[in-house]
């Protein structure tokens, strides 16, 4: 049987783990300086019949058992919505117990499409986003060549809530280095930006917190080796989560958070407004525990 195509290496979140992916774009049309996993792919969009013919063989390979479909690559929602559209159509046609169809974003490819498109989107399938994030510091976003701003980051929330598309963004420990003052400000402001992403009604979301990691040839990885950039250790990648909840307001009734990334020293999940005392303290055992905390060598991407 003919196989499916990827584009090594492959990267998709950690709640697409039991998804089929869907390689819909190669790479991504952004280059943060703190990626790795798109860094040295080329980055293009797919051709529909090719796509198509993917989908075609997965039904064939996996029958009706497919429940959940991942877009392939960095921000396969770049994709212009009649295309995305057709594809999720598809996606449902050939597989009957289909359940959500989901892809990366970047807050661009997000605000860049009307509201009425990303509601025919969203009726198409697609129902899930992961949205990169990363701070809520402008001058932070600029730094690691973000390309956007908390404004456009609040902007894209708002849009995906109103259409009905769940989001799932997630935010990076230690992208600010060491500096004590810089890693507070960064964790205070990113807590206020998911304050402000907050829907207006009542519905579920998610916020996931990643460690930074600084794998060979990013441009971060290059300015440690130069001397310009210095990585939190573990102790401080705790502390700054710490302030980042402490800073959360109680509103966030919907928002779920989760920390099960592999490249976190302690997994932690909860509802905010609910669990956000529970969460600190946990923290808080973390840092006076830290044999209870994931090992560096157990870390990943």
């Amino acid at each position: 049987m003919t196989l499916l195509f990827y584009s090594e290496p492959v990267f998709r979140p950690p709640s697409e783990g039991n998804s089929l992916l869907l390689t819909v774009s190669i790479g991504c049309s952004f280059n943060c300086t703190f990626c790795y996993p798109y860094k040295h792919k080329k980055f293009s969009i797919r051709n529909i019949e090719d796509i198509k013919r993917d989908i075609d063989i997965s039904k064939k390979k996996y029958g009706d058992s497919v429940r959940k479909i991942f877009l392939l690559d960095g921000n396969a929602f770049i994709v212009k919505p009649d295309k995305l559209i057709e594809i999720s159509n598809y996606c449902y046609k050939q597989h009957k117990n289909l359940k959500r169809v989901s892809a990366y974003a970047h807050a661009n490819d997000i605000i860049t499409k009307s509201d009425e498109d990303l509601m025919k989107i969203a009726k198409s399938g697609l129902t899930m986003v992961y949205l990169g994030i990363e701070t809520g510091d402008n001058a932070l976003l600029k730094l690691i060549n973000k390309k956007t701003t908390t404004e456009n980051l609040i902007k894209a929330a708002h849009k995906l809530h109103n259409s009905g598309i769940i989001l799932s963004g997630t935010v990076i420990l230690g992208l600010a280095g060491n500096d004590p003052e810089l890693s507070k400000k960064h964790a205070i402001l990113t807590a206020k930006l998911i304050d402000d992403m907050n829907p207006k009604n009542y519905q579920p979301w998610y916020i996931s917190a990643l460690s930074l990691m600084l794998p060979p040839g990013t441009e971060l990885e290059k300015d440690v080796k130069r001397g310009i950039f210095t990585p939190l250790n573990q102790k401080s990648t705790l502390k700054e989560l710490k302030i980042f909840l402490e800073n959360l307001s109680d509103n966030l009734h919907g928002c779920i958070f989760r920390s099960n990334h592999a490249s976190n020293y302690l997994a932690l999940k909860g509802i905010l407004s609910k669990d956000r005392d529970d969460l600190t303290k946990k923290v808080k055992f973390g840092l006076d525990h830290p044999e209870s905390l994931r090992p560096e060598y157990f870390r990943g991407l």
